[in-house]
């Protein structure tokens, strides 16, 4: 049975987090809501675009994201949240989506988009801090979970300093061998398939022809299995790969 342990926060008792808000807009400063966040102890990082969010998210570790879908966004709500998500990494985050108007459609559209809480630009701030805490209290449990270190027989996997070992000897993997290897120990005993892989993994739709995942369990086999009697990653032929444990 695959094995789940605790990170290590570094948190001393007593010492709390001030979590981290990327804004995209003036939009809350318009409606008198940037003021609550402030006062309910959140850092917030106003920028003035999609892209500027991006690069804001590839450089720092943020907590949560709001935006407002506007006549430029509303058009491509899909492509700029997906974007969005993309930059998410190993931390993901929620995302509020702001509404001058949210009927139904517009709620189911934002959600269908990757948006996790659709609101009103109207919200009152006690109930917009209610929505914010609720979402970080879900994504930070999930998060924890995320980071537990997970271990079959003799291989270790941290994802929080995105460290692997076999046998106590550190094993050097790329971003996407880590990802790979990682998402199969999490399933182990159960056949992953391809298509399956390249959606989770690289979250590419399948295509008929493409190598792009026996190409990488190559190179982690080489890394990994290389001089040991036990290959803990498996073929099974037409189908896919699986993590073996306990035979």
């Amino acid at each position: 049975m695959v094995k789940y342990l605790p990170m290590d926060f570094n948190v001393k008792s007593g010492e709390t987090m001030q979590e981290k808000l990327l804004v995209v807009g003036t939009f809350l400063k318009d409606a008198g809501l940037m003021d609550i966040l402030h006062q309910d102890g959140y850092e917030v990082t106003v920028v003035p675009n999609e892209h500027k969010a991006i690069r804001t998210i590839n450089e720092q570790s943020i907590d949560m994201l709001l935006l407002k879908r506007s006549e430029h966004t509303a058009g491509s709500l899909h492509k700029i949240l997906k974007a969005l998500l993309r930059e998410q990494g190993d931390r993901p985050f929620p995302i509020i989506l702001f509404e001058e108007n949210p009927n139904t459609e517009a709620v189911i559209e934002g959600l269908e988009a990757g948006a996790n809480d659709v609101v009103p630009k109207s919200i009152q701030g006690s109930e917009l801090l209610a929505r914010i805490r609720n979402l970080l209290g879900i994504f930070h449990i999930e998060n924890e979970r995320n980071n537990q270190k997970v271990i079959v027989e003799d291989l270790v996997l941290d994802p929080g300093s995105r460290k692997a070992s076999r046998d106590g000897r550190e094993i050097s993997l790329t971003v996407k061998e880590f990802d790979l290897l990682l998402y199969l120990a999490r399933h182990t005993n159960r056949v992953c398939t391809r298509e399956e892989i390249l959606k989770k993994v690289w979250d590419y739709d399948f295509l008929m022809g493409t190598n792009v995942v026996d190409v990488y369990i190559r190179h982690l086999r080489r890394k990994m299995d290389k001089g040991y009697s036990k290959k803990l990653i498996q073929s099974v032929r037409g189908v896919g790969y699986i993590i073996k444990e306990g035979e």
